[in-house]
């Protein structure tokens, strides 16, 4: 019997930073929104559901602007109902957060943001993820 796999190929058009923080993620939010720009709120928690029943939920925290989006994603699940797997990005999970953010009109915000964040108290590490190279980067697709 011949097995076929499928790939999807999604555009990938959000740049990724991971942080190691041992603070709530309100604390984190409201130390991250004191940097010029970004205004986190507290958004539904993210919920992926898979094609065997399986789901995973996530909590975030989200500043979306007209050309812009920055979501504070926490690592570690909220709930999920799979076995074992207990991150978003399971290859990620020396990470305590991820910081995606999709933009439009400021040419390496990222870079700039990653240097801004390692100025906070709060922040222990963090480092702009290159997102081709991470497998799961489905699970970073909403």
């Amino acid at each position: 019997m011949k097995k076929s796999r499928l790939t999807s190929d999604y555009p990938i058009d959000f740049e990724l930073i991971g942080i190691v923080s041992s603070a709530r993620e309100y604390k984190l939010a409201w130390h991250i929104n004191q940097l010029e720009d970004i205004h986190l709120v507290k958004s539904e928690d993210l919920k992926i559901d898979f094609a065997d029943n399986r789901q995973i939920r996530a909590s975030s925290m989200t500043d979306e602007g007209d050309y812009y989006k920055v979501c504070l994603i926490k690592n570690r699940l909220v709930s999920s109902n799979v076995v074992g797997n207990q991150h978003l990005v399971s290859e990620l999970q020396q990470f305590d957060y991820l910081l995606k953010i999709t933009n439009q009109t400021k040419e390496n915000w990222a870079k700039t943001l990653v240097l801004d964040l390692k100025q906070l108290p709060v922040i222990d590490y963090c480092v702009q993820i290159d997102v081709e190279r991470v497998k799961m980067k489905d699970n970073l697709l909403f």
